[in-house]
């Protein structure tokens, strides 16, 4: 605590004291031995019922005579008194702000060379005893919590797996009564410790187990602003992670950042800083961590599909800027724009390509792979893209057909014939690849097919 805030704590102490004497009947001043004496027969005999006749005996001692060592630890014991005997821990909070507030008096007193020295006696001894019972509150307060933390965690489980609406509601509130006494003991903890962030974690980890995603934030943010710089990483991707999960991916976006900086090596969660970039809309950012990973990872498929992804993006915005110039007759914009939309779709094609050589069994990547290499006119690669589309989906009639268009283009005739045989026997009602059968046919002199598809077309046609 800082020093001024003893200094105010204090002070408010000896307002107190000096009230709640001066309420009564205004007694006999007597030497400071007799109240501490008096307070000390009150207190051992453990009868909780004349702990006020110790209080009053103690308030008049700092009312006549100012801060005394002894009376001060002896004002916080019945405090600590009052903690064990109170179950609840909702209940035990004055009790523990009361302790906590006349251990920093006694702190205050002890290193205070102005006050007497007959009233700093033993200050060695009572601050010691202090600072373990501090530690030892703390300790008690957070374990308990976290105890309640793992049986929060066990309800969920039994919630998850509840069959009826019954048994669901009684487990639902042992979970709130358990977060609600969990968040009470932590806090009893941040009193006893305001500096430790593992308390502060600890709260946001029930509001979380109890579906508060906004109160477990704002608790794990002041953990990581309290917490010593080897651990803010992990808390910083705790935090980022926990905005991911609330769709709120631009907010998730410098934890993440905190996260990797101390991990860049980490390509699973620069991967997911990527996807909130893009989710962001904040496209560039995203090629400038997917390129950080690729130097890591060559291979990664999902960063080199969605590189390509982004160039045909641009290069379908580049077209547009074409049509646009176009309509407005400015030929040269048209070019420049026709020329960066053929450049993007190169640039797509190239990262098309390395996805699909790392992972030729993904159907998005083969069907983007094919689709590109056409549009640039790259009919061997498109063709190997939609003949291992057809291999992963050989019931498809469309991936038929597209493989029949390539081989078209590649003057593989035949083999277009064999392509589009299969398109229609998987649905026969393609009049348009029945036609493209019936030229195919004509060209390779193949009359009895030519005449049989020939026949097929007049009968869907009207």
């Amino acid at each position: 605590m800082k020093l001024y805030t003893k200094i105010i704590t204090f002070c408010v102490l000896t307002v107190i004291v000096a009230l709640s004497a001066m309420a009564g009947k205004k007694a006999r001043k007597l030497p400071v031995g007799a109240y501490i004496k008096s307070a000390k027969i009150a207190i051992i005999s453990g009868d909780i019922e004349r702990y006020p006749e110790a209080i009053a005996m103690l308030d008049s001692l700092f009312m006549y005579y100012g801060p005394d060592a002894e009376a001060l630890n002896w004002m916080a014991q019945i405090n600590v008194d009052y903690i064990e005997k109170t179950a609840d821990p909702r209940k035990k909070k004055p009790y523990v702000e009361k302790m906590v507030a006349y251990f920093d008096s006694l702190s205050l007193c002890c290193n205070n060379k102005e006050i007497k020295k007959k009233y700093r006696k033993n200050c060695k001894k009572y601050i010691e005893q202090a600072d373990a019972t501090r530690d030892n509150y703390w300790r008690i307060f957070y374990n308990q919590g976290v105890e309640q933390l793992t049986a929060m965690g066990e309800l969920q489980a039994e919630i998850a797996k509840a069959d009826d609406s019954a048994t669901r509601a009684i487990f639902e509130k042992n979970l709130q009564a358990n977060g609600d006494s969990c968040i009470a003991n932590m806090e009893l903890a941040i009193i006893v410790d305001p500096q430790n962030h593992q308390t502060y974690i600890g709260i946001g980890s029930a509001y979380d187990k109890l579906n508060n995603p906004e109160k477990a934030l704002e608790w794990q943010i002041i953990g990581l602003e309290k917490a010593p710089d080897e651990n803010k990483p992990d808390m910083a991707l705790s935090i980022g992670y926990t905005y991911i999960n609330m769709n709120k991916y631009c907010d998730a976006i410098p934890y993440l950042k905190t996260y990797l900086e101390a991990n860049p090596q980490d390509t699973t969660w620069l991967y997911n800083l990527s996807i909130c970039y893009n989710n962001c809309g904040q496209y560039d950012e995203a090629m400038k961590v997917y390129q950080q990973i690729l130097t890591l990872n060559p291979g990664h498929m999902k960063v080199l599909t969605g590189i390509g992804r982004y160039f045909n993006d641009q290069a379908r915005k580049a077209a547009d800027s074409s049509r646009v110039y176009q309509n407005a007759g400015d030929t040269d914009k048209v070019k420049h724009w026709r020329a960066e939309s053929d450049r993007f779709f190169d640039s797509s094609h190239v990262y098309f390509k390395r996805a699909f050589q790392s992972d030729p069994n993904d159907e998005f990547v083969a069907d983007m792979y094919g689709l590109v290499s056409s549009l640039r006119q790259k009919y061997e690669d498109a063709a190997e893209g939609y003949a291992q589309l057809c291999a992963i989906r050989p019931d498809n009639a469309e991936y038929w057909t597209y493989l029949g268009d390539t081989q078209i283009r590649l003057s593989r005739f035949d083999e277009a014939i064999k392509s589009y045989e299969k398109s229609v026997e998987l649905d026969p009602n393609k009049v348009g690849v029945w036609e493209k059968l019936a030229e195919l046919y004509q060209n390779q002199k193949m009359k009895q097919k030519e005449a049989a598809a020939r026949k097929k077309i007049a009968e869907m046609k009207p």
